[in-house]
């Protein structure tokens, strides 16, 4: 736990600096919007490490942004940005998911979340555009860069939208597990963590290098979670009909045991999922396939981060991937981690 903790060190450093960020954006709430319509935010010191939890992406690129030399001033504006893509893609999550996560304090009645989430997706959309116009006045950016900033923005969005929606009336076909990478979690996983960089890749035009690796290594970091994401939500996606990498991967390269009880689980489909085995008892062979890919990918993505001057050698990195293992819900798969050097990959198209 120790040596966690200081692997984790600079990031919770960096979740210091998104505080006040996300400060500066629910000021920015409170001059938009009514005072009969928000809530008065809570005031007290939070946890550190729970509040790293909560906000670990959000931190991670405030993290990287400092490795490669962007200032606090930009990086402030950066993650003020990035805490409005945020905002953007958790209200509509919530709309497609008939769910409610809260990242502004709305006061509306509580059954009404689909309101409070079109007032998630209103509300971020005019804080954004006061970010940019403000950057503009503070001498972040240009005046002709903040036309092509906000489309950049909005058409890096479209693309990973485009993914959900093609599941959203529920597939018709287990397609291979190398499908699903290219097609599927490429955007779920991969390009929407590079939202983060959508801002940087068009801004920093002395340092676009760096940027463009960085880019890469989160892209890989977001691969490996959509896949650590399918292996807890792998009855919820047999359910909603959705692609999952662990039952593709059963059903088209799993042993023959394995494929059998996957015949028998989605017969069942139908049935409560909280009475199902955990999926490391119904096929152990095909998870500790998967979690050496899945860890591989996630190295070479901090691999990359390393390369711009960020600090996690692989030792440190694999801390802190354990960490994302259990703040993510799979810490119980903890045990088919890979031994030190059997790590495999998901892909390799990006090394050609």
């Amino acid at each position: 736990m120790i040596n966690t903790l200081l692997s984790l060190r600079k990031l919770l450093q960096a979740s210091r600096e998104h505080q006040h960020i996300e400060t500066a954006i629910l000021t920015r709430f409170q001059d938009l919007i009514e005072p009969r319509y928000r809530v008065a935010t809570p005031k007290g010191k939070a946890n550190q490490l729970q509040y790293l939890q909560r906000n670990f992406f959000s931190s991670l690129f405030l993290s990287i942004y400092r490795a490669i030399g962007i200032p606090e001033e930009k990086r402030s504006f950066y993650g003020q940005i990035n805490h409005c893509i945020r905002g953007l893609v958790t209200a509509t999550d919530n709309l497609l998911d008939d769910e409610y996560k809260e990242l502004l304090p709305l006061n509306f009645p509580e059954p009404a979340i689909r309101f409070k989430s079109v007032m998630h997706i209103l509300c971020f959309d005019r804080i954004l555009e006061g970010i940019c116009r403000q950057g503009i006045k503070d001498g972040l950016i240009h005046p002709a860069q903040h036309e092509p900033l906000m489309t950049a923005i909005f058409q890096a969005m479209v693309p990973i939208g485009a993914e959900e929606a093609l599941e959203e009336g529920g597939i018709s076909e287990i397609i291979t597990p190398t499908a699903i990478l290219s097609s599927v979690h490429m955007y779920k996983g991969g390009k929407l963590l590079c939202l983060a960089f959508t801002a940087p890749l068009l801004l920093e035009s002395k340092r676009h290098s760096l940027v463009s690796l960085a880019e890469t290594g989160v892209y890989r970091i977001g691969m490996a979670l959509q896949v650590i994401d399918d292996l807890t939500d792998f009855y919820q996606d047999i359910a909603a009909k959705n692609h999952n990498f662990l039952l593709s991967s059963v059903h088209h390269e799993g042993r023959a045991d394995e494929q059998e009880q996957l015949k028998a689980t989605l017969k069942e489909a139908n049935q409560d999922t909280t009475t199902q085995p955990p999926v490391e008892i119904l096929f152990p062979e095909t998870i500790k396939r998967v979690m050496a890919q899945t860890i591989g990918e996630a190295l070479a993505g901090f691999a990359a981060l390393k390369e711009t001057g960020f600090w996690y050698n692989e030792k440190q990195a694999l801390r802190v991937i354990r960490f994302l293992f259990t703040i993510r819900g799979v810490g119980h798969l903890l045990p088919f981690f890979p031994e030190p050097g059997t790590a495999l990959r998901l892909t390799s198209h990006l090394d050609t």
